[in-house]
């Protein structure tokens, strides 16, 4: 039989080749006992896996832990527990069948809501079923065995992706969702996955040799020794970059012609700040907040606040730390704001006490760590300018005697528009590019193959943006997806980007594209590209900088 393509959604970006591993159940034959027994065996299963997952939490960094904490909580729901009383003494049921039924009409009733935060709940429900009814004895799964094992399964819970990883090289799943809280924990260890892969990915067998693309949502089932040769080429080459971007981790990079960029790194956990350290981040760009407190029913008080900042602020030993203040709303909204229209900045002025909750933690941290304040979604000066008041009121009732530097990020097209005058309430200005371009053009910020940020519209904004910064004396960043994007990146020190705030898995091939190109080139490049009409005009114009990036860092197992 020849290989087998079969589509996904990307979900976590990479390459790997391996072979297909199912976690498969068995059941084991035992007859129920009377209605207390398995109640009693289902409700102390429940309770091991609410412990079995706050072990576990502890070994992760903060933002995965809380997602796999909450698993431990639902496992004590009320709800669940009268599901599963229900389905043991109404249907006869045994523990392990009573817990699979209940969890599963539980996350079958998350998944109906047209809400995509409860959504990914779902899957993290069905995964904490699994679990408990295991614990009862009647039924297991096989561990894995070996390594470079590509998981292959319905869903997922992010407590199975942490507990297997050690043994995997990817993920496929048939269902699930590029949003989904096993994402998160795959993107963070820098497994490739893709979810919403074609049914017949379930029929894939276990030892199957496979290769996954998690960049372009792919599966090769038995990849030809083409497929499997360009697969086996890229985890080779991000093994070497890795190994060779830690070489160069303390060279400075620039480029041929002497143009200094800064390359950061974008995180919300410690184990992403140590990947992106190592290849040689200079410190943070961005420091994303929220994602620590999406399954968070309050507003995070100043000492959550500081119990996760704490772990990244230590490590960076005083290289720089931008923070992002809380950037809830749209597709970061807690259960707590769930139907909420605002977003980020006008969100949090919204609710004062909140963000000064944050603000006081941040400056605790102020005289011990380089740290600097972002500012996100920001629309008009006048907001920039009530924040700062904030923090110089807090400040003093702190007895802070350094005031942080506080940035705004530019994300919409009013925000470009009015970049000379939120910079003059500024220290600096950060790009936001996922949303920049998505409200320049109109178009899904999660779209795979959507709008480009190399479209003219969004240049000219990101042009208008760093003369903004510039004419204020000020560092520009820019944080986004385009940061890393080979056609983007020559753009962007072409239009005069200081900074580049990236993926830890992309910080050392960052760094290497910086050395490769001339800023006298990239800023000829830059300024043809403004007076053109289309993205692929650009693209077009671009291509010869880009395919010399390209070249050597990225295979695609489709190649």
């Amino acid at each position: 039989m020849g290989e087998l393509m079969l589509s996904g959604t990307p979900a976590s970006p990479g390459v790997a080749l391996g072979t297909a591993w199912r976690p498969d159940e068995t059941t084991t034959a035992t007859p129920p006992g009377s209605a207390d027994q398995e109640r009693e065996r289902a409700f102390e299963a429940l309770a091991a896996a609410a412990q079995a997952l706050s072990a576990l939490a502890e070994s992760l960094p903060p933002d995965e832990a809380a997602i796999i904490e909450a698993g431990a909580l639902m496992a004590g729901d009320p709800a669940l527990l009268d599901a599963v009383e229900k389905a043991i003494e109404s249907d006869g049921l045994a523990a392990a069948d009573a817990i699979i039924r209940a969890t599963g009409e539980y996350a079958d009733a998350i998944a109906a809501i047209d809400d995509e935060t409860l959504a990914a709940r779902a899957d993290d429900v069905r995964s904490l079923g699994r679990r408990a009814a295991r614990l009862t004895g009647e039924r297991a799964v096989a561990s894995p065995r070996g390594e470079d094992l590509i998981l292959i399964a319905g869903d997922l819970g992010p407590a199975d992706v942490a507990e297997f990883a050690h043994s995997l090289a990817g993920v496929a799943l048939a269902g699930g969702a590029a949003t989904a809280h096993a994402a998160i924990v795959a993107r963070s260890l820098g497994l490739p996955m893709i979810t919403g892969a074609d049914p017949r990915v379930l029929e894939v067998g276990d030892g199957t040799p496979v290769a996954i693309d998690g960049s372009s949502g792919t599966l090769i089932v038995s990849p030809s020794s083409d497929s499997a040769s360009a697969a086996a080429a890229a985890m080779s080459s991000r093994r070497l970059a890795a190994k060779r971007a830690h070489e160069l981790r303390d060279r400075p990079a620039v480029t041929t012609d002497g143009t200094r960029v800064t390359v950061l790194v974008n995180v919300a956990s410690r184990e992403e700040l140590e990947v992106g350290v190592r290849a040689g981040a200079e410190g943070t760009g961005l420091v994303r907040t929220e994602l620590a407190f999406l399954e968070a029913d309050h507003w995070p008080t100043e000492r959550e606040h500081l119990r996760a900042l704490d772990p990244i602020l230590d490590w960076l030993a005083g290289r720089p730390a931008v923070i992002r203040v809380l950037d809830f709303g749209a597709d970061k909204s807690p259960p707590f704001l769930h139907g909420t229209s605002q977003r980020g900045l006008d969100l949090l002025l919204t609710h004062t006490s909140a963000l000064i909750d944050q603000l006081r933690a941040i400056l605790r941290r102020a005289e011990r760590h380089d740290v600097r304040i972002l500012l996100p979604m920001v629309d008009a000066p006048e907001q920039v300018t009530a924040v700062r008041g904030l923090i110089t009121n807090l400040a003093g009732q702190l007895g802070v005697g350094t005031l942080p530097l506080v940035g705004s990020m530019i994300e919409t097209p009013a925000a470009a528009e009015h970049a000379p005058a939120i910079a003059r309430e500024s220290d600096f200005l950060s790009i936001g590019t996922n949303d920049l371009t998505a409200t320049t053009l109109g178009a899904d910020r999660f779209a795979s193959n959507g709008a480009r940020a190399y479209h003219p519209k969004v240049l000219r904004s990101i042009a208008r943006s760093v003369m903004a910064a510039h004419d204020a004396k000020q560092l520009i960043e820019v944080c986004g997806e385009a940061a890393s994007d080979p056609t983007m990146l020559p753009l962007l020190i072409g239009l005069g980007v200081d900074e580049l705030s990236v993926g830890a898995a992309r910080v050392g091939e960052v760094r290497s594209w910086i050395r490769k190109l001339s800023a006298a080139e990239a800023g000829g490049l830059a300024r043809s590209a403004l007076t053109m009409d289309t993205a692929e005009e650009v693209e077009w114009a671009a291509r010869t900088l880009a395919s010399e990036l390209r070249s050597g860092n990225h295979t695609s197992v489709a190649a």
